[in-house]
Order: C-alpha cells, then sequence, then structure tokens
C-alpha cells in the first residue's frame, strides 16, 4: 500500500482538498496509462472481475442463475482513460450508466451490444435517455461495479470528479453493493484527500 505523502510532496499536501485530487488525478492516470501498455490486454480487468465473484460467493459459470435466484441487479460501465475492462464480460441483462446532467444516474440493459449507442460529453457509450430508467429502492437490489482511479485503506474512492456516482451510492446507500477494481495494489493509498460527499466503495479488489 502506497502512502499518499509518498504520492504528492508536502507543498501539494497543503493545497486544498479539490486541488490535491486534482493532482492525484494526473498523476495516477499517467501511472494507469502506462500499466495498460505493460499488461497484456487481454488480462486488464480480468483477474479483478473473477477475484471480485469469488469473494461475492458467485460462481462464474452461474453468474446469470444466481443473479435470478437472489433477485440481484449486476451494472458496470464502459472504460475509458485506460480503466479496467469489466464491460468486456457483458451479457444482455447487465446494466449499464447514462448522465442526466445536473442530476444523477440513469441506467439502460445492454441488450444486443453497444448498435445505436450514442457519446455523452466525457466520450462514454450510453443509450438515449428514453430507453432508460432510473433506478430506486423498489427495485432489486444491485451489484454495482463502479469506476475511478484509487481506494483508500478506509474504502474511500478517487473518482473524476463529477461526483455521479458519489450521489447515486449516498442515494441508495441500503440497496447497493458498490464493488471497485483496480489495476493493481500501487492505486490502494493509505489515505485520500475527502470531502463530505465521498462514499465509501463496500469492495476493492486488484
Amino acid at each position: 500500500m502506497r502512502k499518499l505523502k509518498d504520492i504528492l510532496n508536502h507543498k501539494d499536501n497543503n493545497l486544498p482538498i479539490p486541488e490535491q485530487k486534482k493532482l492525484l488525478r494526473k498523476i495516477l492516470l499517467l501511472e494507469r496509462e502506462q500499466l495498460f501498455h505493460e499488461t497484456n490486454d487481454v488480462n486488464w480487468g480480468a483477474k479483478q472481475f473473477f477475484r471480485a465473484l469469488e469473494l461475492l460467493k458467485i460462481p462464474e459459470k452461474q453468474l446469470k442463475e444466481q443473479l435470478i435466484a437472489k433477485k440481484l441487479f449486476l451494472a458496470c460501465y464502459f472504460p475509458i482513460r485506460f480503466e479496467l475492462d469489466i464491460a468486456r464480460f457483458s451479457e444482455e441483462y447487465w446494466l449499464f450508466p447514462a448522465v442526466q446532467e445536473g442530476k444523477g444516474l440513469l441506467w439502460f440493459q445492454y441488450g444486443d451490444g453497444k448498435e445505436n449507442y450514442i457519446k455523452n460529453k466525457y466520450g462514454i457509450l450510453e443509450k438515449k435517455k428514453e430507453h432508460c430508467f432510473e433506478y430506486n429502492s423498489s427495485m432489486p437490489p444491485m451489484l454495482c461495479f463502479v469506476p475511478g482511479l484509487a481506494a483508500s485503506k478506509e474504502g474511500y474512492r478517487l473518482g473524476y470528479g463529477g461526483g455521479y456516482y458519489d450521489r447515486f451510492l449516498k442515494t441508495n446507500r441500503d440497496q447497493i453493493t458498490a464493488i471497485f477494481c483496480l489495476p493493481s495494489e500501487r492505486f490502494l493509498i493509505d489515505d485520500l484527500p475527502k470531502e463530505s460527499s465521498d462514499e465509501k466503495v463496500d469492495l476493492i479488489v486488484w
């Protein structure tokens, strides 16, 4: 586990929290890109995905049956900026997010693949809003793979600054099991700069 003080120098550690986060994102994005290019593409996210299923006690070959039996949703994200590619394992029943500007996340089923998708302002594939729904507490619980750059030993996640997942987790805390997969232990940090809006994740895998 790395120490924050070894990533940011003393001067940087005295910056306001948003500025510390911004600097960390810049550093870790470069590190993740380098690690991606050093890694066999077929392994980029595979180990973490199967490890997560193992820790959740869901046999990979029985994934769909287990989710149906336990009445659970499975949500993921399409990778950008060299994120781990958990989406490569997608099946038609998986859920993916669509951004509501100024509001939160909507969700849609993967369905037949990525046909007729559009790109949002972040360059992420999603479906038009008429094909999406808003998740609420009357729906089945959700296992949600969340994106991000790093995690702290306390379970906090360094995202990209939009706050969409933090708001989603806070609103649906009792319904969501958030799973955060890291490329390696290098992205597990003893402490992260935190704001009151930051939400913990439930499971961190690397």
